[in-house]
């Protein structure tokens, strides 16, 4: 059986992992896959609605992009997951290889980013239900959001070097 490889760009809303997962995935040549692109529509509607989400909420949402990174031709991928609880972390690495680049963000650092976004449903008045539900990786390499893309993306470049 071939092992399907994620390198996983976690932290909260407003943290920056889409931006630095689609960058990073492009200097690597490995697909990028949106965590939220899973989300069935009653879990983007609540969110919409500044309702937090629960386990039993994320649980159908892990096991689609799961499945769908099993079924797919590729055998390494990027992906943008808030991947907020130790829980989540290893149902995803059950049955995955995984690696996590955390980007890491203060709560009012979160919120001045998503104030200035349009085109996504997480409000800002989630942020706070993010990081009480966060359990921050100790098994991460971890980097603060609020250097630039660039520099992020060098410096994951280089940790995960041997990995994908």
């Amino acid at each position: 059986m071939v092992t399907k490889k994620l390198i996983i760009v976690m932290g909260i809303a407003g943290s920056g992992k889409s931006t630095i997962g689609k960058a990073f995935s492009e200097k690597l040549g490995t697909p990028f896959l949106d965590a939220d692109d899973f989300h069935p529509q009653e879990n983007i509607k609540k969110m919409t609605r500044g309702i937090p989400l629960t386990d039993d909420d994320r649980w159908p949402w892990l096991g689609a992009i799961v499945e769908y990174v099993l079924q797919a031709h590729r055998n390494e991928f990027v992906l943008a997951c808030s991947a907020l609880k130790q829980s989540y972390r290893d149902y995803l690495g059950q049955r995955l290889d995984n690696k996590y680049l955390f980007l890491e963000l203060s709560q009012e650092e979160a919120e001045d980013r998503l104030s200035q976004r349009k085109d996504h449903f997480m409000p800002r008045g989630l942020v706070s239900s993010q990081l009480e539900t966060l359990e921050p990786p100790v098994d991460a390499f971890s980097l603060r959001a609020t250097l630039s893309p660039h520099e992020i993306v060098r410096q994951a470049q280089a940790y995960f070097a041997d990995f994908i």
